[in-house]
């Protein structure tokens, strides 16, 4: 009988000996046998002796992992996962709800250590109970994984958790020809779960190596919403204390933002390390970039100048880099991570508004306070980027206003190529021109896209102005962010 492995693995390209009734075996042309569908370890050997022994064909069974490691690994894994408490729920659970019946492979993608991972393991448990199976591929072992052996994996769940339907992936972007397995598995009839590391294939791209019906699931740090709810802290009655509680939340979210390990273990030290690991690894790395220091300057002044104007060429006078598509290549680079999002002004002309000047916002707060020159940007700004990202969490398609008199509006949110919201965002009304530069700003954009009502958020101002037949709604942030 042959042994079917040798040191955990057998590779097709290498001639292989086997010592057999003390004559020597030189087996070769291991081929996948053409009858067998959907078989990834089953193959044919082709072996003759050396001395007098006939050609012979032998069917066989090879694994290039260890079938018993590979047993091991998912046997742990199932125990982990069983044990392991599921933390505080995310919101981004109900958008999930729905799409629960849909056959579609669900994609999670986001950022760097947003929670990924745990949002995926409490989709399974909240909807699935036992009935799944769980893998993560992000296991050292599995960085010898072949193709061959997803054919083991699903053997081996079979065999020991039993048939079921629904199948939960985290990190397997990168594996060998992922995307065919899991597309695989969906044509049969499975619903699938995945993520994915950025360390191998980025977030917003792995959703194109899925051929079949998909739908992406963007998760970002912790809203001010999700924080006062991890922190247990009630909404109601809305007294003065409450709201002082509130406020003084809001201050510390305002500057130090939402990163899970900065709420959690209070770790704003861990926001270098994740800024470090993006550009090195998700951009000079992932695009093998040359001239690092250049790529590094831009980050930099990029996130020191957030929410500001800039175009491609405007950028060369303040960095290293003196060509504008480099320039844009870069940008285009760092969006991919999730690091940063471009803001065009709105124009129902496509051309029109490639040409127009652009803003940049960057994921949280907290990388401009801690890695960032945080304090020549300030607290007026750190608001504007904060609604930013809080109309990107809820999914909205977001663009800047500014009409031929230079009258701006932060925030225009489109559907369908027409206008249906518009937000202005003002720390403070203490000054009068002030006050009058905002809701001229906002009136500017009501009239023109004919809306009846606008929104300013601010610090802590709260009131209700009607001007020009127009409604204007003056929100402090805090209240507006857990509406």
């Amino acid at each position: 009988m042959l042994p079917y492995d040798i040191e955990g693995q057998i590779h097709l390209k290498r001639f292989l000996f086997w010592k057999i009734n003390d004559t020597f075996i030189n087996i070769y042309n291991i081929e996948k046998h053409s009858n067998i569908i959907d078989s990834y370890s089953t193959y044919t050997l082709n072996y003759m002796d050396c001395q007098s022994t006939p050609f012979l064909i032998i069917t066989t069974h090879i694994y290039y992992m260890d079938y018993n490691i590979l047993k091991q690994i998912i046997i742990d894994q199932e125990d982990f996962q069983n044990k392991k408490p599921l933390g505080f729920l995310r919101n981004k659970i109900q958008n999930i709800k729905p799409l629960l019946k849909n056959p579609s492979i669900i994609v999670i993608t986001g950022h760097r250590r947003v929670g990924k991972s745990t949002l995926l393991l409490q989709i399974a448990k909240e909807f699935y109970k036992d009935n799944y199976y769980y893998l993560d591929f992000s296991e050292p072992m599995f960085k010898k994984l072949e193709i061959e052996d997803y054919n083991t994996i699903l053997e081996i769940f079979y065999k020991e958790v039993g048939e079921k339907t629904t199948f939960f992936f985290d990190e397997i972007q990168g594996k060998p020809e992922w995307n065919l397995f899991v597309n695989k598995l969906k044509e049969r009839g499975n619903k699938c779960f995945i993520t994915g590391s950025n360390a191998d294939l980025l977030s917003k791209e792995i959703s194109t190596y899925l051929t079949g019906r998909h739908i992406d699931i963007e998760i970002y740090p912790f809203s001010y919403k999700e924080i006062i709810e991890y922190k247990n802290i009630s909404i109601t009655p809305k007294t003065t204390q409450k709201n002082a509680i509130l406020l003084n939340n809001f201050d510390n979210y305002l500057e130090q933002g939402g990163f899970p390990e900065v709420i959690i273990f209070n770790q704003k030290e861990i926001l270098k390390e994740i800024y470090k690991d993006i550009i090195q690894k998700d951009v000079i790395l992932r695009w093998d970039i040359k001239n690092i220091s250049e790529l590094e300057d831009l980050a930099f002044y990029l996130l020191s100048h957030t929410t500001n104007l800039f175009n491609y060429n405007s950028l060369k006078k303040h960095t290293q880099i003196k060509d504008a598509k480099t320039i844009k290549q870069y940008i285009n680079n760092l969006c991919k991570t999730y690091m940063f999002f471009e803001l065009s002004q709105f124009e129902y002309s496509l051309n029109k508004q490639k040409k127009r000047d652009k803003k940049i916002y960057c994921i949280d707060n907290g990388f401009i306070t801690n890695v960032g020159y945080g304090f020549s940007i300030g607290k007026p700004r750190y608001l504007e980027n904060l609604v930013f990202i809080e109309l990107k969490r809820k999914n909205k398609e977001i663009y800047f206003y500014k009409d031929e008199n230079h009258l701006e509006t932060d925030f225009l949110i489109v559907e369908n190529r027409k206008v249906k919201e518009a937000y202005q965002v003002c720390y403070s009304f203490e000054k009068i021109e002030t006050e009058e530069r905002e809701i001229n700003g906002l009136l500017s954009a009501l009239t023109k896209y004919k809306l009846k009502e606008g929104k300013i958020i601010t610090y802590n101002t709260e009131k209700t102005i009607e001007k020009d037949n127009k409604i204007i709604k003056i929100i402090p942030a805090y209240k507006w962010l857990l509406e």
